[in-house]
């Protein structure tokens, strides 16, 4: 009998810390979530942006410990938050980072895809923001 190899993300390595920021993060995010849903967009932004630094943080320690593909999928939640935080300077340069590396095809897709949904609304958002300047 063959053995097959287990499924999904390893997590060999990883401590009652590790899972500790993982929570604290999650919980970040669902408190944006909630916030933003009560157009308490500052706050919604604030946890945002301290959940995409705690992803930073889990994706370096993840690659330091060789989990590769539990440290990409962090880093890509990370420029998810820095987006949902409204900071898309950020958001873009870590996906531009992330294509630089080698990625498994799906992923690929999905920073390719999200990417270009960050740069078209920056682009309107400079649009918009050219208007306002225009009329001063």
């Amino acid at each position: 009998m063959s053995q097959v190899p287990p499924r999904g993300i390893v997590r060999s390595g990883l401590d009652a810390a590790f899972e500790a920021d993982e929570t604290r993060k999650s919980n970040l995010i669902l408190r944006a979530r909630l916030l933003r849903d009560q157009q308490d967009d500052e706050q919604a932004s604030q946890h945002f942006a301290e959940a995409a630094e705690i992803e930073a943080s889990l994706s370096d320690r993840c690659a330091e410990l060789g989990l590769v593909q539990k440290a990409l999928i962090h880093r890509f939640s990370a420029a998810s938050c820095w987006a949902h935080a409204g900071n898309f300077y950020q958001a873009i340069a870590i996906c531009d980072e992330l294509l630089t590396r080698e990625l498994p095809q799906r992923l690929r897709r999905d920073v390719e895809d999200f990417a270009g949904i960050l740069r078209s609304r920056r682009a309107r958002l400079y649009a918009q923001l050219s208007l306002v300047g225009a009329s001063e």
